[in-house]
């Protein structure tokens, strides 16, 4: 695209920005946007433009981080991901990594080779802070060099080119709107989005089946557990032996239409340490005094009864 050397900064035009509210501007609906300025590198031209209506930051310190950039290709605004105040910081100091260390990583080894091996906090925060004011200086410096910002940001776009290209011909998972605008190819990316849309909302059915399948395979084991552990407590009940869980012996009381009274139901659930069935049938509590005037409970002993006069009668009809 040839870009328009007569453009004047502060020019407002009406253009066509790549995504609205974050997707895919397929309607091609157009916004006001202003000129700031062209940068480039290697042959690369970038028109930075900005929103001229509401910023698109609502609390900034810095009149340069109100609005985002958008650079013109094809037709499109196609978001840089930066303010300029952003801009500035982030091609700094990934140029300030570069030039004087080599990556972040080799930053990060130099600060721990140079700066804290062999030195207490108070010999090392001096040197610290002298380094960092450094590089702060150089980010301020080399941060506004627009040849900077365009590599930055070529960089980033051939980030985003390569993505789009991966889900073009290799499968990739993202199609990337940005990497498809700069070589042209929206409607081909927005096929490819719809279609990587459809295979991930299959997967996420299967996905889906499979996490139910597998929670029904163990609420029914849950189930199944609970059930021996029921048919155990009503042999107890039979049998004789120690019985410590309030909660089955609730459940117990339910299955066999055993009404019992909502404190007495608490009591059991909340206050019963264990009941102890002898084999003549008489029985004995325990009780938690998780506070001061718990008492036992008289009534717990009629359902105890009469749960373990049911099931001798249910196991008498059943012989």
């Amino acid at each position: 695209m040839n870009i328009d050397m007569n453009i004047e900064v502060g020019q407002v035009k009406l253009m066509k920005p790549l995504f609205i509210d974050g997707m895919f501007n397929r309607e091609g609906k157009r916004i006001r946007a202003k000129y700031v300025k062209t940068i480039s590198c290697d042959n690369e031209q970038y028109p930075l433009w900005i929103d001229s209506g509401k910023p698109d930051k609502d609390y900034v310190q810095n009149v340069d981080d109100q609005y985002y950039f958008m650079t013109e290709k094809n037709g499109y605004l196609i978001p840089c991901g930066y303010t300029e105040y952003e801009l500035e910081q982030r091609c700094g100091c990934d140029y300030l990594n570069k030039e004087w260390y080599g990556d972040f990583e080799k930053r990060q080894k130099y600060f721990d080779e140079h700066i804290y091996k062999g030195r207490t906090f108070e010999e090392y925060e001096p040197l610290v802070k002298e380094q960092i004011a450094k590089e702060e200086s150089f980010i301020a410096e080399h941060g506004k060099d627009e040849k900077i910002q365009a590599m930055f940001l070529k960089k980033n776009f051939e980030k985003s080119i390569a993505t789009y290209i991966d889900a073009r011909d290799n499968h990739g998972r993202f199609a990337d709107f940005v990497g498809a605008a700069f070589i042209d190819e929206l409607k081909q990316c927005d096929e490819i989005a719809q279609n990587l849309k459809k295979i991930r909302q299959e997967e996420d059915a299967i996905k889906r089946a499979e996490r139910e399948q597998q929670h029904k395979k163990e609420i029914e084991e849950q189930q199944r557990l609970e059930q021996i552990k029921m048919k155990e407590t009503e042999n107890t009940f039979i049998s004789g032996g120690t019985i410590k869980d309030g909660e089955l012996i609730v459940k117990i009381a339910d299955k066999y239409n055993i009404n019992i009274p909502i404190r007495t139901r608490g009591w059991i659930l909340n206050t019963l340490a264990e009941c102890t069935i002898s084999t003549d049938g008489s029985i004995g509590c325990r009780y938690w005094k998780r506070s001061k005037g718990v008492t036992g409970s008289q009534k717990v002993y009629d359902i105890l009864f009469s749960i373990r006069n049911i099931l001798k009668e249910t196991n008498l009809q059943s012989a």
